[in-house]
């Protein structure tokens, strides 16, 4: 039901019964890997058996999520009416937010809750002043940040219920875990991208900055990466030195200089097939940056699925990069799949054993239209528990 340039996933609802039936599957991985296969991460089995059971908000998509102070994750949808509202059609807005507690389990119940915070009452805690479509979260110091393109009063009659991304790209923030939220001032396509997310509340980051990986305009080959420090998220970008991009990185990749100047910016992922911005996680078991990316070779937007992405792993947030794995049908739902890939997400919180496990967010088309999980099993290289380094 959302616009491209957003996040989840796609699938058509003829092959839900066939998803349903498979459990640990081991899927094929595409040859045109652009990285070599990684030494830590050897394979990646998916349970689809737990969909149906965990399947909730039907008619509302998108769903990039961050893992907040107060212990619980906080997820934006589009087009729907959330946990609440459970219906296309049955509280529905523009743009959502929704509280999720709890940790899915398999088998069994879903194990998890959603709540809508911010949307249409009653089928939220608190009225939607605005609509558009997110496309990352983030959590620090107990503020949520939202990018987007949003729709306000100042493009919109009614842009609570305006549908589709808004021409406003900026970013949102909200002081009381989504209850609120305010739009910044400032507006530039330059904003839109992806945030890196560590853990609770971005607990275990590196350093003091916040990092965004991004697209440039016209090259979807190539993936950049840029910061802003944690008390300059909410300064205009455009003001001189607010934002530094990754420029150079040393011999082994383990250090990296930053620039002032955008055009200096150095691509720190790069596929000869057309990608999609990256959702990138921090995993302090395996000690490595986890990222989902998009891919599909013409170009055409209609070609996009959620059959055609990869899953890499790297010792740094720049890099460099290992292949997990890279596929052209994922969930073998071929060319019925076709025509979105919203993204595919990794919240922080939903992992188990040593980060061998993680729970996949998506959305899609028709039934699958809605709040959906996907387990994963990593499998380890035995040399990681032998003495084995992160590089």
């Amino acid at each position: 039901m959302s616009n491209r340039h957003i996040v989840a996933v796609v699938v058509l609802g003829a092959a839900i019964a066939l998803s349903a039936c498979r459990s640990l599957v081991v899927e094929k991985r595409a040859a045109e890997a652009p990285y070599p296969q990684s030494r830590l991460i050897t394979s990646v089995s998916w349970d689809f058996s737990v969909m149906s059971r965990t399947r909730k908000a039907l008619g509302s998509d998108l769903w990039p999520c961050t893992w907040a102070r107060d212990d619980n994750q906080y997820c934006a949808w589009g087009d729907g009416g959330g946990f609440d509202g459970n219906d296309d059609n049955i509280g529905r807005v523009s743009l959502g937010f929704a509280r999720l507690s709890g940790v899915p389990v398999a088998p069994g119940d879903s194990g998890y809750t959603g709540k809508n915070v911010w949307g249409a009452p009653p089928y939220a805690e608190n009225p939607a002043t605005f609509g558009g479509k997110v496309l990352s979260m983030l959590s620090i110091d107990g503020v949520l940040y939202a990018i987007g393109g949003f729709w306000t009063t100042d493009n919109a009659a009614d842009p609570a219920h305006k549908g589709g991304n808004g021409p406003w790209y900026s970013l949102a923030w909200s002081s009381d875990l989504g209850s609120h939220w305010q739009i910044a001032p400032w507006s530039g396509p330059s904003m839109l991208g992806t945030f890196l997310n560590f853990g609770r509340d971005y607990a275990g980051a590196i350093d003091s900055y916040a990092y965004i990986y991004y697209l440039r305009a016209g090259d979807r080959q190539h993936v950049y990466l840029k910061r802003v420090a944690k008390d300059h998220l909410l300064t205009d970008p455009s003001s001189p030195g607010v934002y530094q991009y990754l420029s150079a990185v040393d011999a082994h990749g383990r250090s990296a200089s930053w620039s002032d100047s955008e055009s200096q910016a150095l691509a720190i992922f790069h596929d000869p097939q057309h990608v999609d911005l990256p959702d990138v996680v921090y995993d302090p078991k395996l000690r490595r940056y986890l990222m989902t990316i998009g891919h599909y070779r013409s170009g055409d937007d209609s070609d996009a699925s959620i059959g055609q992405f990869g899953i890499f792993e790297a010792p740094h947030p720049w890099g460099p990069w290992s292949t997990v794995d890279y596929y052209d049908d994922w969930g073998r739902y071929g060319r019925a799949a076709a025509g979105d890939f919203l993204g595919i997400h990794m919240p922080n919180k939903w992992m188990g054993f040593g980060g061998r496990t993680r729970w996949f967010v998506f959305s899609g088309l028709h039934e699958l239209d809605s709040f959906n999980l996907v387990e994963a099993r990593f499998k380890i290289h035995r040399h990681w528990f032998f003495g084995g380094t992160d590089n």
